[in-house]
């Protein structure tokens, strides 16, 4: 298991504590983000755009040039689509 953990903390070029905190804030965000998207169902004119925004958001802070080439396999994957 902590082989695993080093692993993917070298691959995103990232400290065990910066992964924990981008985690939670990305955490957060999403869970945010799906709040606003039930509410939203309800009341149309509240909080339009907010988890679309978040996921596009996270999506270009972390993911466009991640260290991390197992990323862009990801990406290339839902690209297939």
């Amino acid at each position: 298991m902590f082989k695993g953990i080093k692993d993917h903390l070298k691959k995103s070029n990232e400290t065990y504590f910066s992964h924990v905190i981008w985690a939670f804030k990305a955490g957060f965000r999403l869970v945010w983000a799906g709040i606003a998207s039930f509410i939203h169902g309800i009341f149309p004119n509240l909080f339009p755009g907010t988890a679309a925004k978040t996921v596009i958001d996270l999506y270009h802070e972390r993911l466009v040039d991640h260290p991390n080439k197992d990323y862009e396999e990801y990406i290339k994957e839902y690209e297939k689509w």
